[in-house]
Formats: structure tokens, C-alpha cells, sequence
């Protein structure tokens, strides 16, 4: 077996383009080799420089299946800033199942179609003004507000609900150790874009999800239970209450002038040691007077109908 010929030093770095490698005199054949694996046309990784899992980043695995480094240097190649759903999953943007698969890496800039004609690559020829551009995980992105506009370019009307579900993701301030920290934006700042970019498609939609898009919503059931109670013409609940000053838990969504807590139980809310949080949660919410209601995806499913039938009978 004829030995495998390690790559120049001067080219032996975590990506490698085809023209870098025939400029150090690197034959195609050599980069078909098993320590090299193809990101996109013309772009290869080297297995020497492991991947860093998206778990790390507190983030699911995307369905393109490129790390943060691969992505920053496919931008590199194709020019652009990763936008659309590909920035969406790089902030953590809910979404709904048809756009969460989607496996194309979304980049735009104003000579995208020409460079980024590749398979796996979506290039959007758009203008891109500085106050548009970002980095997120040292990727070159296009920041929360642009990236939120672009989601309303890719949804209908019917979708409503799933882009007032990413604005509250990115107007929120998330749990990180325990510890609230500051939002990705703000309404005003999503405003203010959408008022100053023009017309576009899903602009519609766009300015009547605003209207819906508080401070607060930790999650997109939570956004749908929200909009559910105001939809059955109940008062539009409070997010993240805290119920009296240094309590040591809050509802996800109240009335605290009716006392009334509703808590979204998710996928996390099944573990042992999390039941028993939920539990001194509840009991110590029953004990200075409110009343208690806990929310499963069940009722999420079923569009709410019990939750709103018992706010309904507290408010009678």
C-alpha cells in the first residue's frame, strides 16, 4: 500500500481549499484521502483539527451538519453572511418542523448567486448595510433583527404563531446557569429595522407579529399558550412574574392580580430531580395564596382547551 503523503505545513490547517492545495502543489487525487473530507465544493476539512460538538454551544445539531468553523469558512469562499434559517439555529431561534430541516446553508450579500452557486448553499442577493452584519460563535452572520425579517420572508400567513414564537426567543433574557442574561434584541430595535428596510415579502406578517412580541416568553409553547388565552378572549397574561419580591420562583405566564400562576412543564420537567423542583415551585406558590396551574405539551396539542377552560372558571 502506498503511503498516504502528508500535506505541506504551510497548508496543514482545519480548512484547506482546492486552490490553496494545487498552489503548494497538492494533486486532487491527494485530497480525496480519508484524512481530508469534503465540506462543500472546493472547501475540505482536515480530521487533524476535530469538530466542535453544537451541544457545547447549548444548541441542537443543524441538519447541514457544518460546525461553527466549517461555516465561517464556507463564508470565507462564497463571500456573504450566514443568514435565513442557518443564523436562526446559530441564535437558537425556535422554528417550525418545515424550516428546522431545512439542510441548505443560507449566506447573503450583495454577489451571492454568482459565488455561492454550490450544492448545499443557498446565495441571496440582497443589500446587506453594516448595521446588518454580525458574528455569532466567530461565524460572520447577519444579526437577530435582520436574521428574524428573513424568517418572515420564508413563512406565510398561516404561520404567524411561529414568527411571533422566534421574536420572543430573541427578545427574552435566557437562563444561563441559573443566572438571567441580557436578550439577543429588543422589540424596539426589531421595530426599528422592520421600519427601515423597505418593502419586502412577508413584511405583512412581520409587522403583525411585532404587535404581538412582549418581553418574556422563555419558549415557543409558552409563546402559543400565551396567544391561545388572549385568542379565547382572556386578559393577556404576565410573563416571568416573580410573585413577590426575593421570592425564590416565578411563573411563566400569571394574572397576579386574580393570584394565578400558569407553570409550561416541557421535555425537562420529566426528570426526578426536576419534578421535585416543580413541586416546592408549586407548593410554595400555594402557600402565599396563588393558584396553580401546570401545562403539559398534551394541552399543547390539543390547542389549550383545558388551560383556558380553567382560567375561564377562576375568572368567573
Amino acid at each position: 500500500m502506498t503511503a498516504r503523503r502528508p500535506l505541506p505545513p504551510i497548508i496543514r490547517r482545519a480548512h484547506l481549499t482546492r486552490a490553496a492545495a494545487r498552489a503548494a502543489d497538492v494533486s486532487d487525487e491527494r485530497l480525496q484521502r480519508s484524512d481530508l473530507r469534503r465540506v462543500s465544493h472546493g472547501l475540505y476539512r482536515s480530521s487533524l483539527f476535530p469538530e466542535m460538538p453544537w451541544s457545547y454551544l447549548r444548541l441542537d445539531e443543524p441538519p447541514h451538519g457544518l460546525d461553527t468553523a466549517s461555516l465561517a469558512a464556507l463564508t470565507q469562499v462564497c463571500g456573504g453572511f450566514v443568514s435565513h434559517t442557518t443564523a436562526a439555529h446559530l441564535y437558537g431561534v425556535p422554528l417550525p418542523p418545515a424550516l428546522a430541516g431545512d439542510p441548505r446553508v443560507h449566506l447573503t450579500g450583495p454577489d451571492q448567486r454568482r459565488r455561492a452557486q454550490r450544492a448545499g448553499v443557498v446565495g441571496h442577493r440582497r443589500p446587506l448595510p453594516e448595521r446588518h452584519r454580525s458574528v455569532r460563535f466567530d461565524v460572520p452572520a447577519v444579526t437577530p433583527e435582520r436574521a428574524w425579517l428573513d424568517l418572515a420572508a420564508m413563512m406565510d400567513d398561516g404561520q404567524l404563531i411561529d414568527l411571533v414564537a422566534a421574536g420572543d426567543h430573541l427578545v427574552h433574557s435566557p437562563w444561563v446557569n441559573g443566572i438571567r442574561h441580557s436578550p439577543l434584541t429588543t422589540p424596539a430595535r426589531l421595530d426599528q429595522e422592520l421600519s427601515t428596510i423597505g418593502t419586502f415579502k412577508g413584511v405583512r406578517l412581520a409587522r403583525a407579529a411585532l404587535g404581538l412580541i412582549p418581553v418574556g416568553a422563555d419558549s415557543s409553547p409558552e409563546t402559543a399558550l400565551r396567544l391561545a388565552l388572549v385568542g379565547a378572549g382572556l386578559p393577556e397574561p404576565e410573563l416571568q412574574v416573580s410573585p413577590a419580591p426575593g421570592a425564590p420562583f416565578t411563573a411563566d405566564l400569571a394574572y397576579p392580580q386574580w393570584r394565578i400562576a400558569l407553570q409550561y412543564d416541557g421535555g425537562h420537567h420529566l426528570t426526578r430531580a426536576q419534578q421535585a423542583i416543580d413541586a416546592r415551585r408549586d407548593a410554595w406558590f400555594q402557600s402565599h395564596g396563588w393558584r396553580v396551574i401546570r401545562v403539559t405539551h398534551e394541552d399543547l396539542n390539543n390547542g389549550f382547551v383545558r388551560v383556558i377552560a380553567l382560567v375561564q372558571q377562576l375568572f368567573s
